[in-house]
């Protein structure tokens, strides 16, 4: 029987320690970049985006993100740039493939890394598709921007009464004392009547909660959802409740419009599934890839390193 040194049995343990600590740190690295893009700044609306062809969508099976992403939000004015990184060559062509082009814009062949903007000047929704690739969608949403100075004043009065009378009112922080995150940035909402005073998720029971403030008179909500967070049904669909009373919605595409009533303060999105927050997922993780580590580490060194 062939016997080891202690020194031959150390180098051993060290660097079968070390081959566990790459494949524990690999493990939290591949978790992280395989999470999904909800995690990451949706950069959704505003005056620019940016479109990509996806990989190998020359050839069917790319439905329905061929297009990357295939539904983005701008504001009137604002432009959208098209950018072939496939190595085939598309077009980005306003119609459908149902109906063929209806000549809004038309890029005609883009060619392996060229690209082709637009502005567009209306409000409205502008699908599009590959002309050489027809199994290739998108959807391009225009929103007016008719209520930012509406908005940007209200959020002054409602400033001015102060956070105490807030509180008084039921209009407090409790959504961050209760840990819910404010994800208002990850969405284009406008309302007619009062302010957002804060939008959450409940991955519990998939909802999106939209919190209103000061809606002294009847209005209505306008908001685009991030599929990257909130999930529709099977069909396509969701559910709305305004203060826990199921209402009548009006849904085109991804954008839904609420009609709520003078003192309504919570608007619920109900879908599929709900993305929870980044940070919670991100400790999560962390978690459970220091707790594996620590293990991996416990059990080695248990292992190899002989009784004296």
């Amino acid at each position: 029987m062939i016997k080891l040194k202690y020194s031959n049995i150390k180098k051993i343990f060290n660097m079968k320690k070390s081959v566990y600590l790459s494949f524990s740190l690999l493990a939290i690295f591949s978790l992280i970049m395989v999470a999904p893009p909800a995690f990451a700044a949706h950069g959704e609306g505003g005056m620019s985006a940016t479109v990509e062809n996806a990989a190998g969508s020359s050839t069917p099976g790319c439905e329905p993100d061929c297009f990357i992403p295939s539904t983005v939000v701008i504001t009137v004015g604002g432009t959208v740039t098209w950018e072939n990184t496939d190595t085939a060559a598309h077009t980005s062509s306003s119609g459908t493939p149902a109906d063929g082009p209806d000549g809004v814009f038309d890029s005609s062949l883009i060619m392996s890394g060229g690209s082709f903007s637009h502005t567009f000047d209306t409000a409205g929704t502008y699908d599009y598709f590959c002309m050489v690739h027809p199994w290739m969608e998108g959807t391009v949403i225009v929103e007016e921007d008719d209520h930012g100075d509406e908005h940007a004043e209200e959020m002054g009065h409602m400033e001015e009464k102060g956070h105490d009378e807030m509180e008084e009112m039921g209009h407090g922080d409790d959504h961050a004392a209760s840990g819910v995150e404010d994800i208002s940035d990850q969405f284009v909402a406008t309302v007619t009547s009062g302010v957002i005073h804060h939008i959450g998720a409940n991955s519990d029971d998939a909802t999106l909660l939209v919190h209103l403030f000061g809606a002294d008179d009847d209005g209505e909500l306008k908001i685009t959802l991030n599929k990257d967070i909130i999930t529709p049904f099977d069909d396509g669909s969701y559910f709305v409740l305004i203060d826990s009373e199921e209402v009548d919605f009006m849904q085109m595409g991804n954008t839904i419009h609420v009609e709520y009533d003078a003192g309504s303060e919570r608007i619920e999105i109900v879908g599929s599934h709900v993305v929870p927050e980044f940070g919670t997922i991100a400790m999560i993780i962390l978690a459970v890839a220091i707790v594996s580590i620590i293990a991996i580490t416990a059990k080695t060194r248990t292992t190899l390193i002989p009784k004296l």
